[in-house]
């Protein structure tokens, strides 16, 4: 491996002009409002005294401001909460302390759960706050809901639900900015079946780069979004492994640092594999990624492999970063429960059998030394009844 300032063989880089979205954690941005072309204001009208009694109950919740706009270039969804005007008071004071949190549906969890902050004795909020996804694909935008909630902060007591909205995002224009002006409605009723084969464990910003100078490959591991919570407090302590595959000197694992305590987390580290940019054609890079554990087994959260065993855009990448020497090409992947082991054979196993209940280290020793055809290889042996 490549060695950098400082020593050892990882180290932080800073992600390329132009894409500062990607090097900011998923969090609200305060500063960030857009200036991109706003397309006509949809409302929906709030009722008028005459009309029914539902109607009238929703108009007495309040209406929401907010934009959004799809940046596609740098799969981030950016939504700007604007106002709220005439909320629902909610504490003995005849005023509320109202925030706004968003989710992502389906799938509603904390690792797609973002929110305001909070503002205190008023029903008439201006908060001017963006709050971005980041990882959204086309897929998502065709797919997914987004669900804006209005809500009473309380410090003695449980939060309080004032209304909410939801629009799915394929009414969004791409790199085009949408407003709204909608009146709140009662909570709404989310949907528990949820077709599993959609489950993800997260996605994974990877870059990858073979650099002519170190003549070897550059590995970044920029960050994670939407991570499967693997902690009984509803986050995980993450960190990523990387392999490429096969790795007959036992050589090419590297490991980033962890983060406490958190589904999207950022790591900005890269790593140098010194091969002949050849050699490359035969390898896959195997990416998964760990929740730590202190006293016990580090638990699998998911994984993707690219290169040469992989398939579709899994394999346009790997290709890709071949044919353009000295350019960093970044791309999102999902990943699953099934990311494949190479095996020593140069197939993909799949595991999904092993990693819902095995552990890292438990995974580790399945791999063992092996002599094919007179050379030493890395495979394993898999008893199957």
């Amino acid at each position: 491996c490549c060695s950098f300032p400082g020593g050892g063989d990882r180290c932080q880089f800073s992600p390329r002009a132009g894409g500062a979205g990607r090097s900011q954690g998923l969090l609200a941005s305060r500063s960030w409002v857009s200036q991109g072309e706003q397309t006509a204001t949809p409302s929906s009208g709030c009722p008028s005294p005459g009309l029914g009694n539902r109607q009238k109950s929703d108009a007495a919740l309040g209406t929401l401001d907010f934009s959004l706009l799809y940046d596609q270039e740098n799969n981030a969804l950016h939504c700007t909460i604007t106002k709220a005007k005439g909320l629902k008071p909610m504490d003995h004071n005849g005023l509320a302390d109202p925030y706004v949190k968003l989710h992502l549906l389906p799938g509603a969890s904390k690792a797609n759960k973002l929110r305001t902050k909070t503002l205190r004795n008023t029903l008439n909020p201006t908060w001017n706050e963006t709050l971005t996804y980041y990882g959204i694909t086309d897929e998502d935008m065709i797919r997914k809901t987004l669900r804006i909630s209005v809500c009473d902060e309380d410090k003695f007591r449980h939060n309080e639900f004032i209304g909410e909205t939801r629009v799915p995002l394929k009414k969004l224009k791409a790199n085009h900015t949408k407003t709204f002006s909608i009146c709140l409605e009662k909570q709404l009723p989310v949907d528990k079946t949820e077709d599993k084969s959609l489950e993800e464990r997260g996605r994974i910003l990877i870059s990858l780069k073979y650099s002519s100078q170190k003549q070897g490959l550059l590995v970044g591991i920029v960050r994670c979004a939407h991570l499967a919570a693997m902690d009984a407090n509803g986050y995980s302590d993450p960190y990523v492994k990387t392999y490429l595959r096969p790795d007959v000197d036992k050589k090419s694992k590297h490991k980033t640092a962890v983060k406490k305590k958190t589904l999207n987390p950022e790591f900005n580290e890269e790593f140098c594999y010194e091969i002949k940019h050849g050699d490359l054609a035969k390898k896959s890079l195997e990416v998964t990624v760990w929740d730590y554990d202190i006293g016990k087994s580090n638990d699998f959260i998911g994984g993707v492999v690219l290169g040469i065993n992989a398939k579709g855009e899994r394999l346009k990448h790997w290709f890709d970063c071949l044919k353009n020497k000295d350019k960093r090409i970044e791309r999102w992947w999902s990943m699953s429960k099934r990311p494949g082991v190479y095996l020593s054979s140069g197939h993909l196993l799949s595991f999904a059998f092993f990693c819902g209940s095995h552990s890292e280290r438990r995974l580790d020793s399945l791999f063992e030394d092996t002599e094919v055809n007179g050379k030493a290889r890395r495979g394993c042996t898999l008893h199957l009844a």
